[in-house]
């Protein structure tokens, strides 16, 4: 029980200042519908990442902690998902 409690503790802050800056924002049709799209975009960002690091490793990383190729197959998945996210984002918007 006191761990669950220690997890809600540490992460109900990120959800009220997301409701917030939401709420603060007044988002449009546009908007929603990027942030569904970024949301959408960094799950199959997730997913490759998972993919990738099953196929081109089959290294355990949790023993291996000096190794750092976990940590770029990640960064470069979100690089390239976040930049395609950005470009719907200007093509829709008209920019």
């Amino acid at each position: 029980m006191k761990n669950i409690m220690n997890f809600v503790y540490r992460n109900s802050l990120w959800p009220l200042i997301s409701a917030v800056a939401a709420l603060w924002l007044c988002p449009e049709t546009g908007e929603v519908r990027t942030l569904l799209l970024i949301v959408l975009v960094e799950s199959i960002a997730l997913f490759l990442s998972g993919v990738a690091l099953t196929v081109y490793t089959k290294l355990d990383f949790s023993k291996d902690v000096a190794s750092g190729n976990l940590g770029l197959i990640f960064l470069g998945v979100h690089i390239c998902a976040g930049l395609t996210a950005l470009a719907v984002y200007i093509a829709q918007s008209g920019l």
